[in-house]
């Protein structure tokens, strides 16, 4: 799991991470030792994946909470902070961002 250390200052931290793995990870049931963030990118071996029918549905953070109870989520810390854009206040910051870029001065 790709992850940022976002402290709650972007959006809700929801992932405990610790010397490279992934401790907890919930978007519901938050705790203080959450301070990082999942950055949207996950890699998964084929064997985690094994469990579920071909086909079926599921929610991975189903698939997550598995492997974190087995002590097999890695997490790759990310120094880059994300930009959300599903509200008008997250679309404004990325704006702003993509605007500096482009005019050379990101």
């Amino acid at each position: 799991m790709t992850l940022f250390r976002n402290a709650g200052r972007w959006d809700t931290s929801n992932v405990a991470f610790r010397n490279g793995r992934v401790q907890a990870h919930d978007k519901r049931n938050r705790t203080p030792d959450m301070q990082h963030i999942d950055y949207g990118l996950g890699a998964l071996r084929s064997v985690a994946l094994e469990q579920y029918a071909e086909g079926a549905a599921f929610d991975l953070s189903e698939l997550y909470a598995g492997l974190i109870a087995q002590g097999r989520l890695a997490g790759l810390e990310i120094n880059e902070r994300f930009y959300e854009i599903g509200s008008a206040a997250g679309i404004a910051d990325a704006e702003r961002f993509l605007s500096a870029r482009a005019a050379g001065g990101a």
